[in-house]
């Protein structure tokens, strides 16, 4: 009977037309065109952007369901994410700029003005934002390391001037319970503060049949507060701190060749990983007349475990444990024009970040892998990392006439890495291995804004990723930088009197030495990152639209279509694993050939209250190879998402279900040649079954 009320609740949303809220419609035109966005350290027009930035607000995230990072690829062209082994492991793609695992992530992520140091904070669950913006294409000029293809910047809100707050509680097929809550108050005339939290707990959907057991279980809670002091009118505080912790299921690979069916799930170890983030940050801001400066001190820490099988079968043949301890903390000092309205705007800035690292990776053999005293140690790595990232960095842009700017930006990374082997036995004296890492990153930009509010502009950036090192010397113990030039030519229109948006953009990105992530499960716990690809390429061109043909309605699109190459092979690299091979002339692996997200929202007025509904559709294929040698390609898949709200003053009753037509496909696939698997079988990660829920929202 539940599920069949909720079934119902969902599939009232097709009765009617697809929709949004009123509130909903009005952030989704200033989306487009009124919303103010930080990506590039500075608060500006959308639309005035010589670069090809998505920004969501709110109201916008919310109608669409976006509960995490991962949910953006169903509202972003040519970005995909991965998340298969454990949560918080995460391959992301955007632009064919890929993610390696264990290695940095190819986008900077920035929450509250603070980046992010660590891939494993990059999927934490998003709550109480104010809006999210991704930028494309490399932003190292401003960001640096690891900008290399592109930025998110996650904003949260702030403490209110009045006060208010809202309650969530929804309900979903698997057991699962999800609430959120958020209140803020001003204190007194000069400060404010705001609290939100979250609060997950799933039984899953996906089974073993050997344990009887669910496998993507997932308890998660998360809290953050932020306090705001205006002790004067030119000085601004802005102190915020959070903290996320979570167990889940991990690990629920399958044997067989790609595309084949993952469930049930057969192992007799059931996979377990476990995460704790925390961090603290404080902005500050200081209007100085004719110039601003700004601090952001950040502090941050990262723990993570995983206990996984290795056959992934019914027998105690191999199991793992993988430990993750990451402390870091930054400072961020700017000083920037503040002078709207000047023909010359400029912004430089000093950065500095430390970070200790160590991961401890273990591998088990049977009899009894499932108790502690009964596993056998087989091997056992563990290395300590710790790197000093130093950078100065600027921008100007200037007005050469009228409506004419031109935009040049510059920034010069320094990355010291260092890595102790404190393997057991660990000897008298420890192996040290010591890197530096540098790139000068320059970025410019031609914009040229037409009457009416459209845009034209051809853009040439730099982007780097910092080479370091990896736990064993199987493929190589150090691996190098990657760089890349990206050149690219974009426009954004308004037309039809504001009712038609259209932004579109060609690029062409050079890459060399691009980095590799290898595993070799046969031989011990041997993970690799190396540079096999001296020089590959990506062509690509995206389009976006939004459209408001009639009152209440919205629709909105958003397609890329991407050619990869490997233009070079260095065939020594691989040579003494299974990967070993030729591969000049492929495609580069986990880029899709094209990807294509659309969704319709429309708003029916009831007279009191409005009936909401939405639905997206989202899709990848083409040419998607699951690794570089091109011989494992994933069939396309098209996922459909729908809600339905009835918005009644300041409650909204919502029913949703994600993949509506219960899609299975392999999220992730690891052929045996890549992997060395224990079995001798190619791997593949079951996908999310169709899921249907609803929720309940109070705002006061």
């Amino acid at each position: 009977m539940k599920r069949g009320l909720l079934i119902g609740v969902a599939a009232a949303g097709f009765a009617g037309t697809m929709a949004t809220a009123p509130a909903a419609a009005q952030v989704v035109a200033s989306d487009q065109d009124e919303l103010i966005v930080t990506a590039r350290k500075q608060s500006e027009n959308i639309r005035d952007v010589p670069d090809t930035i998505q920004a969501f607000s709110s109201a916008t995230l919310e109608r669409a369901g976006v509960e995490s990072v991962n949910d953006l690829t169903q509202m972003v062209s040519g970005f995909r994410i991965v998340e298969a082994q454990q949560p918080g492991v995460v391959l992301i793609n955007i632009r064919g700029i890929g993610q390696v695992r264990n290695g940095e992530s190819p986008v900077a992520v920035v929450v509250d003005g603070v980046q992010q140091n660590s891939p494993n904070q990059i999927t934490q669950d998003l709550f109480d934002i104010e809006r999210i913006e991704i930028l494309k294409g490399p932003q190292g000029a401003l960001y640096g390391r690891n900008a290399i293809g592109g930025a998110i910047n996650i904003v949260t809100r702030e403490p209110g001037d009045s006060f208010g707050g809202s309650a969530e509680l929804g309900y979903a097929e698997g057991d699962e319970f999800r609430a959120k809550a958020s209140i803020t108050a001003p204190l007194g005339e000069k400060a404010g503060f705001r609290l939100a939290g979250s609060y997950l707990n799933r039984d899953g959907q996906i089974t073993n049949s050997t344990l009887g057991k669910k496998v993507d279980f997932d308890e998660s809670w998360a809290v953050r507060g932020a306090l705001l002091l205006k002790p004067t009118e030119t000085l601004k505080i802005d102190l915020r701190g959070s903290y996320y912790d979570q167990d889940a299921g991990a690990s629920w690979y399958v044997g067989g060749p790609a595309n084949s069916p993952r469930v049930p799930v057969v192992g007799n170890i059931l996979g377990k990983a476990g995460r704790k983030l925390g961090d603290v940050s404080a902005k500050i801001d200081l209007d100085m007349g004719s110039v601003a400066l700004t601090s952001v001190t950040a502090w941050s820490s990262v723990k993570s475990d995983l206990f996984e099988e290795l056959d992934w079968e019914p027998q105690d043949l191999a199991a793992a444990t993988q430990t993750l301890d990451v402390k870091a903390w930054s400072e961020e000092l700017r000083l920037s024009s503040n002078t709207p309205g000047s023909a010359l705007r400029w912004m430089a800035g000093l950065y500095y970040l430390h970070t200790d690292r160590t991961l401890d990776t273990a591998i088990f053999l049977g009899p009894d892998l499932t108790g502690l005293p009964s596993r056998v140690l087989g091997s056992r790595l563990v290395a300590k990392d710790d790197n000093d990232a130093y950078a100065a960095f600027g921008q100007i842009n200037y007005d050469i006439v009228e409506r004419l700017e031109l935009t040049a930006a510059l920034r010069y990374d320094i990355d010291r890495r260092r890595q102790d082997d404190v393997s057991p036995p660990v000897p008298a004296v420890v192996p040290r291995y010591k890197g530096t890492y540098k790139s000068l990153q320059p970025k410019l930009s031609l914009a040229y804004s037409f009457p009416g509010g459209s845009l034209a502009y051809a853009t040439v950036a730099k982007g780097f990723r910092s080479g370091g090192f990896n736990s064993n010397a199987v493929v190589t113990r150090e691996f190098k930088k990657e760089e890349l030039w990206n050149y690219e030519l974009g426009f954004k229109t308004a037309l039809a009197d504001r009712k038609l948006y259209l932004n579109g953009a060609v690029f062409y990105t050079d890459i060399t030495d691009r980095q590799v992530f290898g595993l070799d499960l046969s031989s011990g716990p041997a993970q690799f990152i190396a540079n096999p690809i001296p020089k590959s390429s990506v062509w690509g061109a995206e389009l976006e639209m939004t459209a408001r043909p009639v009152k209440g309605l919205e629709l909105s699109m958003g397609a890329s279509l991407m050619d990869t190459k490997i233009n070079t092979y260095d065939v020594a690299v691989f040579s003494g694993t299974a990967a070993r091979g030729d591969f000049k002339g492929n495609k580069l692996n986990q880029v899709p050939r094209y990807t294509l997200n659309a969704a319709a929202q429309y708003t029916a007025d009831l007279g009191g209250s409005s009936l909401i509904s939405r639905v997206d559709v989202s899709g990848w294929g083409g040419d998607y190879y699951w690794e570089i040698d091109n011989a494992q390609k994933q069939k396309p898949v098209w996922l459909v998402n729908a809600r339905l709200t009835w918005a009644v003053g300041k409650i909204e009753l919502t029913g949703f279900v994600k993949n509506l037509f219960d899609r299975r496909y392999d999220v992730e696939f690891v052929p045996v040649n890549f992997a060395g698997t224990i079995t001798g079988k190619d791997l593949g990660s079951a996908s999310p079954p169709r899921q249907i829920g609803g929720s309940v929202k109070v705002r006061f």
